[in-house]
C-alpha cells in the first residue's frame, strides 16, 4: 500500500477516509474521482463496451426525485409532475459516489458485495453534488411565479434528496439526452476524456478472477488499476485488499 498518497488526497479536498487513498494518486485539480457501483455482469459489459447506461430521473430509486418542492397546492404538484416529464424527455444523468467504502452502497448497488465498483475521472465543472436536506424545498411566496421558473430552482430540485440518503455521498453528471448514444431504446454515455476509467474494484464477495479483470481493463484503459476489496478489521467499512494492490 502507498501510505504516502493519502496526504495528497486530503490536500486535494477528499475525505481523509477515502478508500483509494493508499492505492493510487488523486487526479488533477480539474477532475474528480467518482465511483459507480453495479453488478459484476454490468461492470464487465461497461468496461468491454466502454460505456455506461444513462438513467432518467424517473428510473431512480428515490420516489422524490424532482419532487422535493414543498406544498399541497395543486399548481405546485402539477409543476413537479411536469418538470419530471420534461426532464425525462430531454435529460439524462449518471449517479456516482464520492467514495466506495460504505457497506450499504455495496449492498444496495453492487449485488450485495458481489459486484464491482468503477472509479472514473470526471471534469469537476461537469459534476453536481447532491444536497441532502431535512426539509423539502420551499417554493416562491407566490405560486406560480409571474415570470419563468428560474434555472436555479430547477437545478436545486435536480440535486436535492432527503437526508437519509446521505450515506451515498452522491455526485451527478447531468446532461442532454441528445448527447448520449441511443441503442434499442436505451441511452449510453461513452468513456472518454470526460468519463475516464481509472479504477476497477472487485467487491468483498465478488468471485470473478482478478487476473481476467486486469486483462480486460488493460485492453481498454492501460492506465487504470484493478484490485479487490475486503471488509475492514477495525471499522464498519470496505477497504482495499492489500495483497491485490500493485506496487
Amino acid at each position: 500500500m502507498h501510505t504516502e498518497y493519502r496526504s495528497e488526497w486530503v490536500a486535494a479536498g477528499y475525505d481523509r477516509h477515502m478508500g483509494s487513498a493508499e492505492v493510487v494518486q488523486p487526479p488533477g485539480s480539474d477532475f474528480v474521482r467518482a465511483y459507480y457501483l453495479t453488478s459484476a455482469e454490468y461492470a464487465i459489459s461497461n468496461i468491454a463496451l466502454g460505456r455506461i447506461k444513462v438513467s432518467r430521473f424517473s428510473d431512480l430509486n428515490d420516489p422524490f426525485e424532482l419532487l422535493a418542492l414543498r406544498g399541497n397546492e395543486r399548481d405546485v404538484r402539477d409543476f413537479s409532475r411536469l418538470l419530471r416529464k420534461e426532464y425525462d424527455k430531454s435529460t439524462g444523468l449518471l449517479c456516482f459516489s464520492k467514495n466506495w467504502i460504505s457497506p450499504p452502497l455495496w449492498s444496495h448497488y453492487a449485488s450485495r458485495h458481489r459486484g464491482i465498483c468503477l472509479g472514473f475521472d470526471i471534469s469537476r465543472a461537469a459534476l453536481a453534488d447532491v444536497v441532502y436536506a431535512e426539509e423539502r424545498v420551499t417554493p416562491y411566496k407566490s405560486w406560480p411565479p409571474s415570470d419563468m421558473i428560474s434555472e436555479d430552482l430547477r437545478s436545486k430540485l435536480a440535486k436535492t434528496k432527503f437526508q437519509q440518503w446521505a450515506y451515498e455521498a452522491e455526485t451527478r453528471l447531468i446532461f442532454p439526452l441528445e448527447s448520449a448514444v441511443q441503442e434499442g431504446g436505451l441511452f449510453f454515455k461513452a468513456f472518454g476524456p470526460d468519463l475516464s476509467l481509472a479504477e476497477v474494484i472487485l467487491g468483498p464477495l465478488c468471485d470473478i478472477p482478478l487476473a481476467g479483470i486486469r486483462s480486460l481493463v488493460s485492453a481498454v484503459q492501460p492506465n487504470a488499476v484493478a484490485f479487490r476489496s475486503r471488509l475492514a478489521w477495525h471499522s464498519f467499512s470496505v477497504v482495499p485488499m492489500e495483497s491485490t494492490v500493485n506496487w
